[in-house]
């Protein structure tokens, strides 16, 4: 390995300022942001209606309520913003032919493409910040009170978790991005697998259970819970709120820990609860970065 990090690091500015002025990545990022407002504006106002008229009780944090439908909004639209910075980032060099420019200068390949993970990942988390910080904001604008040290610490966990979710689908753009040789077919994949694994994951288990149970009827439930495993937002899901899935059709809260956003257990207890999903949610981006990594030194960068 070859690789200069200080080179990385020009590289990753360039990433970095070429994405985010992307007109695809501002739309999307505006949407998130208008789709993020709203939602926890309405969460607030709802919350507050009902706890008026006795309804349903106070939640024990009006603060981290806020953070529920975020969580939703987050598992839908955070992967369009992952894949939006990584499903055209090798194909756009490999058409213009700055790849073959850029080695014959003293860079090598492994510079190359860990500074352009570099960009993406870090206009990645610059984007979560970014729609946590709109999300907090709305709510103590509403509330008009201040957030502990303990919800700050929740919340802290729930964007690192966030962050996670969407870096998944970033890697797996970016293995796209060098596997297809046309941005076309690439956004179309990436589109079709967050569809999959995501939106209409739940509906795919369904079918596939209900086309099992004449096979094997005692064993169709558990074959289904465990192809859930494959999904991102299954994992994202139970650790944020508690649910199986965020996406259609998706059931109602875990009997048990309602996830992170559930401040009558314990860090140590949630963790206990869903270490198995937080140890998922971390490896998949890592081994997917790291194919990504391997397969760009060994790729063909001709157009």
């Amino acid at each position: 390995m070859n690789c200069d990090f200080e080179k990385a690091l020009i590289i990753a500015k360039k990433e970095f300022a070429d994405s985010f002025w992307s007109p695809i990545f501002l739309s999307l990022l505006g949407t998130l942001i208008l789709a993020i407002f709203a939602v926890t504006y309405r969460e607030i106002l709802q919350t507050e209606f009902y706890s008026q008229i006795g309804e349903i009780p106070v939640p024990q944090s009006a603060v981290l309520e806020g953070f529920y439908n975020t969580s939703l909004m987050m598992a839908w639209f955070s992967p369009l913003i992952g894949i939006s910075l990584s499903f055209d980032s090798i194909i756009k060099e490999r058409k213009s032919a700055s790849l073959n420019v850029l080695l014959t200068h003293p860079v090598f390949r492994d510079t190359i493409i860990l500074g352009k993970m570099l960009g993406a990942v870090l206009l990645l988390m610059v984007v979560m910040l970014i729609s946590s910080g709109i999300s907090l904001g709305t709510i103590i604008l509403l509330l008009g009170t201040k957030v502990s040290l303990m919800e700050l610490n929740r919340i802290a966990v729930w964007f690192i978790l966030t962050f996670l979710y969407a870096l998944s689908f970033l890697s797996i753009g970016l293995v796209c991005s060098i596997f297809i040789r046309e941005a076309k077919d690439s956004i179309v994949y990436n589109i079709v697998i967050w569809l999959t694994l995501s939106i209409m994951f739940t509906w795919i288990l369904t079918f596939f259970r209900y086309s099992l149970e004449p096979i094997v009827s005692a064993g169709s439930l558990d074959i289904t819970n465990s192809l859930a495993a494959l999904s991102p937002m299954h994992h994202y899901a139970e650790l944020s709120t508690g649910r199986a899935s965020l996406g259609w059709g998706a059931g109602g809260e875990r009997e048990n820990i309602s996830g992170i956003l559930d401040i009558r257990f314990t860090l140590v207890q949630w963790l206990k609860e869903f270490w198995t999903n937080l140890i998922v949610l971390f490896i998949a981006p890592l081994i997917l970065l790291i194919a990504a990594y391997l397969k760009f030194l060994r790729e063909d960068i001709s157009a």
